[in-house]
């Protein structure tokens, strides 16, 4: 490709340079494995979730429309469900993988929008979409059983090479890294228009839950609110900058790495792991032959320097020649795809029939609802507890400066003639509220008095006083109120002033 180049046929060339499918196959191979880990544990409440025998929650419902999707009984759910995990797996081996792929996409959306409490997610929206971009690609033209056939087929013609790569245009692959580069611009364009973000408000409250997994960084990092902040800016500067900067250029060696480091980082922090190893699949897309070949040969290099990948790679070869040995079946894999599917459907049916996960056929026979404590229901039913002061406020710190209107430098000792911050965060929700702060020496003796307004919507609020000269040093204890109530209180050490006989 050169400049001088009409833009038309370098458009041309992007899209539709014929190129070996190596990226669709990794992701092909990779993200049915990862959709798994999510439909599995699932599958034992198919029914509960999924048919009209449960509790289904349509995300139609959202726009008002209650049945737009049909409602099965739960046996058919329960084939239904396992004709979606058995096409996952046929998807992720590569037979009949455009079929394959197309059911899959068509009945995880299916399950996907019956249930927009647990199951719709960020990342199954994501996938139902690379679903769809699988099934209308070459991804199991190579490392599939639709290749391994395709080849046996190949070999029987002495006119065509025993081995080679099909190639094919290369817009699937492109549409996949569109894919991925739009979801982080929108949702860059989204925390920008969203101002608690830039404050790291959400980030810290999401750090100290546990909502979707255990997490071992989030609660020892959400301390450290001013790195926060700065995470927050260079998470908005990835997400926009990703769709100018992540195509095949030197800047790709540093943004796909950015994003896996990005990404385990939601790990370890927010406990994110489907989500993370779904945006993991889609980073295959900028896998291209170059990089195939690169990578080949250096396995190469190893494989010459090391007895044991050495071993590897012939029995490998060995079981390649082999298999192009064994009997060959007349039959279409076509039809047998076709034939297994209503195999697949009773097996699921009778495993759930087996099981009986809400023992409808056990001893006791059907359960029943069971009336709650009478003690239990009173304290459900019971008005709403007020809010309690100190469940208004998340902390009290000091400072003397501020980074995004965040007390940086927090501190416990300050200085006479020092400028000090006394900022209380809030927690919201929280009613309009007068803040004061109260300061007393080692005798209770009240020597400042500070007070500001808390309108409902404010996530803190900043009280700034000064450390006087005559102010002894010693130990001091601030203590917040509002309305006149005691909440909390912190205490605090003045040290002389800089440049004095007692601070030398």
């Amino acid at each position: 490709m050169t400049r001088s180049e009409p833009m038309t046929d370098r458009i041309r060339r992007f899209f539709f340079e014929p190129e070996i499918p190596f990226g669709l196959a990794l992701c092909r191979i990779c993200l049915p494995l990862v959709l798994m880990g999510m439909l599995l544990p699932r599958w034992s409440v198919c029914r509960e979730l999924y048919s009209s025998d449960g509790a289904t929650g349509q995300l139609s419902a959202g726009f008002l429309s209650y049945d737009m999707l049909p409602e099965f009984s739960g046996p058919v759910v329960a084939a239904l469900y396992a004709l979606m995990l058995f096409a996952m797996v046929t998807t992720s081996i590569g037979w009949c993988t455009r079929i394959s792929s197309l059911f899959a996409c068509v009945l995880f959306t299916y399950f996907c929008m019956l249930d927009c409490v647990s199951t719709m997610t960020k990342f199954t929206a994501m996938s139902t979409h690379l679903l769809l971009l699988l099934s209308l690609s070459p991804a199991g033209s190579i490392w599939s059983v639709d290749a391994c056939l395709a080849r046996r087929q190949r070999n029987d013609d002495p006119t065509k090479p025993r081995f080679a790569y099909p190639r094919f245009p290369a817009w699937p692959r492109r549409l996949i890294q569109f894919h991925i580069a739009l979801v982080y611009f929108g949702a860059g364009v989204t925390k920008i228009h969203t101002p608690s973000f830039f404050t790291g408000d959400q980030l810290q409250y999401w750090m100290l839950t546990h909502l979707n997994y255990r997490h071992p960084l989030g609660e020892l990092l959400s301390s450290y609110q001013v790195m926060l902040v700065a995470f927050c800016y260079v998470t908005v500067v990835f997400e926009l900058t990703f769709v100018l900067t992540s195509w095949k250029s030197a800047w790709r060696f540093i943004v796909l790495p950015v994003g896996i480091l990005f990404h385990f980082m939601t790990t370890l922090t927010l406990g994110l792991i489907i989500f993370p190893m779904v945006c993991y699949c889609t980073y295959f897309a900028f896998i291209d032959e170059d990089d195939m070949q690169s990578t080949a040969a250096w396995i190469r290099r190893q494989s010459r320097r090391s007895a044991w990948l050495k071993q590897i790679g012939a029995n490998l070869a060995a079981w390649r020649m082999s298999a192009d040995n064994r009997p060959r079946w007349k039959t279409p894999p076509q039809v047998i795809f076709a034939m297994v599917l209503p195999v697949i459907a009773v097996l699921g049916v009778m495993i759930e029939y087996k099981f009986d996960v809400y023992e409808e056929r056990g001893p006791e026979g059907r359960h029943s609802l069971v009336a709650i404590d009478p003690e239990l229901a009173r304290q459900m039913l019971a008005p709403v507890t007020p809010q309690r002061d100190i469940d208004k406020f998340f902390a009290v710190d000091m400072g003397t400066f501020l980074v995004s209107d965040i007390v940086a430098n927090r501190r416990s000792t300050v200085r006479q003639g020092e400028n000090v911050i006394t900022q209380c965060s809030l927690i919201p929700p929280h009613g309009d509220m007068n803040i004061e702060s109260k300061i007393r020496d080692s005798d209770n003796q009240i020597v400042e008095r500070m007070s500001t307004i808390a309108t409902r919507e404010m996530v803190r609020v900043n009280l700034k006083f000064t450390i006087a000269d005559n102010l002894p040093p010693g130990d001091y204890t601030m203590s917040i109120e509002t309305a006149g109530r005691f909440v909390l209180k912190k205490k605090f050490t003045v040290l002389p002033k800089y440049g004095t006989v007692a601070a030398r």
